[in-house]
């Protein structure tokens, strides 16, 4: 892997490149990274798009929690891509056990290079990540994967305290109704809205943390001389986890391609 791809890599985990080897273990209890697949599966469900041929393409999708669940909740076609080899490797696993492997497919790639070569999906994912830019310019490379009538699903945040956010997660945050105007620029319809509620957010975050929390204790024992990288990444999951809380509203959006 190129060191390029590899300091992103790590950036979208928020961890330096020595600590990439234990990404897997340190997040070996987390599922859903960076998406509400619940959130995602309630807004394509009640469109009504018929089992079997529609196609879905999820662009950083981890581990495959919502391409997995799309498969196999709602029978669509699925091709899930990601940068990280070990959560790709991961995702086809899960698929072959769960018995869904013929409406999956998992792609080690830069998302980059995939929005440069698929195009008339009827549904593409984009869950929290950094790699295509502020909102506008994310909607810009996005809907073109998808055919017109097509749908963009977006989870992201936006500001609720407009002071500047100390974060690069989320540099590209902008007031809700800022938001709403980079989501909607291209002429889209935005059909609708999921915002978390903050307790929730809360919740979730506590528990992944102490899960992480976790792993890191074990991972320093059986690596001593890893132990202050490994404590320092999961201060650095609190911190972000309280910026999460207090300043952001993390929220799902759907939108139809004009």
């Amino acid at each position: 892997m190129e060191e390029r791809q590899q300091q992103e890599i790590a950036q979208a985990f928020d961890a330096t490149p020595e600590l990439l080897p234990f990404i897997p273990e340190l997040l070996a209890d987390l599922w859903e990274l960076g998406g509400s697949v619940e959130v995602v599966v309630d807004l394509l469900r009640p469109l009504g798009l018929p089992a079997e041929t529609t196609r879905i393409l999820d662009l950083g999708c981890g581990k495959g929690a919502a391409v997995l669940t799309l498969a196999k909740e709602l029978g669509f076609q699925a091709l899930g891509v990601d940068l990280f080899d070990p959560f790709v490797q991961e995702a086809r696993e899960c698929a072959e056990e769960m018995g869904i492997a013929s409406r999956c497919q998992f792609v080690c790639e830069d998302i980059r290079n995939t929005l440069l070569e698929v195009r008339d999906y009827d549904v593409v994912i984009y869950a929290s990540v950094m790699a295509l830019g502020r909102l506008d310019e994310c909607v810009a490379n996005l809907r073109q994967c998808v055919h017109p009538g097509g749908y963009v699903v977006i989870d992201n945040a936006f500001l609720t305290d407009p002071r500047e956010v100390e974060s690069p997660w989320y540099e590209h945050c902008a007031t809700h109704q800022e938001t709403i105007r980079r989501l909607t620029s291209h002429g889209d319809a935005l059909l609708r809205e999921v915002t978390i509620p903050a307790e929730e957010v809360k919740a979730l975050n506590r528990k992944y943390t102490e899960l992480i929390h976790r792993r890191a204790a074990k991972l320093a024992k059986l690596h001593p001389e890893h132990a202050d990288s490994l404590y320092g990444y999961v201060e650095k999951q609190e911190r972000e986890s309280e910026i999460m809380e207090t300043t952001v509203t993390s929220a799902v959006w759907l939108l139809q391609r004009h």
